[in-house]
């Protein structure tokens, strides 16, 4: 059955703020042409012709196509005729792109995570796009912006600031910047592959880095040749797997 609908009515119908929402938006937003738009609403009334959609917009057939032809239409006619019917706006006005950009945008927010099981292909495939793609990604809240990647950590060398298997957030430094003494930073090794170590200056040797552990107990420290390195991350934030339990004071 053909819904009809005086002009009166279409104008009670788009005189909601969800409607006159969406109608500003469209004339904005890139949407789909004319003839997109009406064969996607075809498709949601179910129906095949230009003479039944006409029917129901209550037009005559050859304004179809003229819309058709000029990539023009009755904006508002439209989006009444999807409120009566109950059909999503979106469904009808947009194609996939806008849905496929917001998830894309979502994915880019998504940081590549490089666990102990990866770090050995990590340094063995520098560089290499189709790699980073395959390993883990995660969205972790509060933390973002580009050029972000974690690392687990390995080993109780920087205990008690960083823990075994805890992860470790980094920013990727530019060669432009430079290495702050003291800081904690990722540094990958083409070489000897990954370390996260406290970093120092070495001022009379200054095409060398020294990398320091925080555990007294391994007071190791090892210096590396800028030549090395391919890679510099500085630590943003580290995420902590182990809990500490203090005694309840009674």
């Amino acid at each position: 059955m053909f819904l009809n609908m005086s002009t009166k009515n279409h104008k009670q119908m788009l005189n909601t703020p969800k409607y006159r929402y969406h109608y500003a938006n469209t004339q904005e937003k890139k949407s789909p042409n004319a003839t997109f738009i009406l064969d996607k609403l075809k498709k949601h009334l179910q129906i095949k012709t230009n003479i039944d959609l006409a029917n129901i917009l209550d037009v005559k057939p050859n304004t179809i196509s003229t819309w058709k032809k000029r990539n023009s239409m009755d904006y508002e006619l439209i989006v009444s005729v999807c409120e009566a019917y109950g059909i999503d706006l979106n469904e009808v006005f947009y194609d996939g792109n806008t849905v496929m950009e917001v998830e894309k945008n979502n994915y880019n927010k998504n940081i590549s995570v490089v666990t102990r099981e990866y770090q050995y292909q990590y340094v063995h495939h520098l560089g290499e796009d189709s790699f980073i793609n395959s390993i883990p990604k995660y969205n972790f809240p509060f933390i973002s912006g580009e050029n972000m990647r974690a690392f687990q950590v390995t080993g109780n060398m920087m205990y008690p600031t960083l823990e075994d298997n805890s992860i470790v957030i980094a920013k990727q430094l530019n060669p432009s910047e430079t290495i702050a003494d003291n800081k904690n930073y990722v540094i990958i090794s083409k070489i000897r592959g990954i370390f996260i170590n406290r970093v120092r200056t070495l001022y009379d040797s200054p095409d060398e880095l020294l990398l320091i552990n925080d555990n007294k107990m391994i007071p190791q420290e090892i210096k590396i040749h800028t030549d090395e390195i391919a890679e510099i991350w500085e630590v943003k934030a580290k995420l902590s797997y182990s809990f500490i339990e203090e005694p309840v004071i009674q």
